[in-house]
This record gives C-alpha cells, sequence and structure tokens, in this order.
C-alpha cells in the first residue's frame, strides 16, 4: 500500500511515453519451486508491481518491482545511500530476475526508491528512458519533460511518506492526464523593439 502511489504514478507515464500493454500487479505463470535458487519467489500467486512492451524495445515485455525505503530507519543509518541503493536493488533481483528470465521470457527491473527523494542506478535508466520517449512522443524538450517526471515522482513518494506517516483516509487522488500539459510552463523571453 505504501507504494501504491509510486507505482501508480510510473505505470501512467510509461502509457504517456506510448508503451503498450501496462499493467499494473500482473500475476505470473505458475512455476516448479525446485527449478530455481532457495531465495527465488516461487509462491504461486506471485505478482510483480507493473508490466509494460515498448519501453527498452518494441516487443520486450519488461517487469518492475517498486521498494521504497527509508534512510533514515535503525538498520539504514550505517549504511551509505550507494550500498543501500546496491543491496536493495540485489534484494529484488534475487527474488524475481531469474523467474522473469526463465518463466516470464522478459527481462526485469527494480524500482528503488529512498523516502527522501532519490532513485536507484536502475530506476534512475527506466526514468530517463521514459522521459525521453515522452518528449520524443509530445516533441518537448527533454529537460523539461525530466523535470516534470521527477516533480511528479516527488509528490508521489510525498503521498506514500504521508500515508505511512498518519495512514489512509480512503480518499482517492486521480492522476491527471498529462496529454494537455504543457512542459515548458515559462514563455520564452523578447525583447521590445522601440
Amino acid at each position: 500500500m505504501r507504494h501504491d502511489s509510486l507505482r501508480d504514478t510510473m505505470a501512467n507515464m510509461m502509457r504517456e511515453a506510448g508503451c503498450s500493454d501496462v499493467r499494473t500487479e500482473p500475476a505470473l505463470l505458475p512455476v516448479n519451486p525446485n527449478d530455481f535458487q532457495s531465495r527465488s519467489n516461487t509462491a504461486e500467486g506471485a505478482r510483480l508491481d507493473i508490466s509494460v512492451r515498448g519501453l527498452q524495445s518494441a516487443f520486450e515485455r519488461t517487469f518492475f518491482d517498486v521498494r521504497v525505503s527509508h534512510p533514515f530507519a535503525a538498520s539504514n543509518v550505517t549504511v551509505s545511500l550507494k550500498a543501500l541503493y546496491e543491496r536493495n536493488e540485489a534484494e529484488k533481483n534475487t527474488l524475481y530476475k531469474d523467474r522473469v528470465l526463465q518463466v516470464e521470457k522478459g527481462s526485469f527491473q527494480p524500482l528503488v526508491f529512498l523516502t527522501t527523494g532519490g532513485t536507484g542506478p536502475s530506476c534512475t535508466k527506466v526514468i530517463k528512458r521514459m522521459a525521453g520517449k515522452i518528449a520524443a512522443k509530445k516533441g518537448e524538450n527533454y529537460s523539461h519533460v525530466m523535470d516534470f517526471v521527477r516533480t511528479r515522482l516527488r509528490f508521489a513518494m510525498l503521498r506514500s511518506v504521508l500515508i505511512g506517516v498518519r495512514g489512509s483516509r480512503g480518499k482517492i487522488i486521480k492522476e491527471p492526464h498529462i496529454g494537455s500539459v504543457a512542459f515548458n510552463l515559462i514563455p520564452s523571453w523578447q525583447p521590445y523593439d522601440c
């Protein structure tokens, strides 16, 4: 529940980027637990957070799993940010990567976010790719789109943190459709001719 806002925001932006077959919490195919490492998630009802086609290449199906971590938690205080990102990405890769590659025949990317606003290396690459596709599709400047995407993700993270602090109050926030958003809100300056 805590990461649902980030999951939904990422899925909506992937739709806007032109990705097809965007699904949230897709069920994974059943597997034989003996075919995988002991730490792989082989549960029958296992689900990942997002699956899309067309982000990396036209027909490749990519799966994503979101993790939100707090760097000031007692277990993370003595760990550097780089090590925290690496540990969280490694845990997600251990749980899902083999299963996605061997059974689902797709690729897997962990999306690691920190409550302070940072993103892991894998997540950063995905965000840059997504922003590039949105900029190309809309004919906008990449830097303006990237600013918009990062701002949207920061607000989604803020919602996630607030849910963690105060709990859910039941009101559902609908994400705005970005089809009509102007990414460069500052008009270009033109001097007056005398």
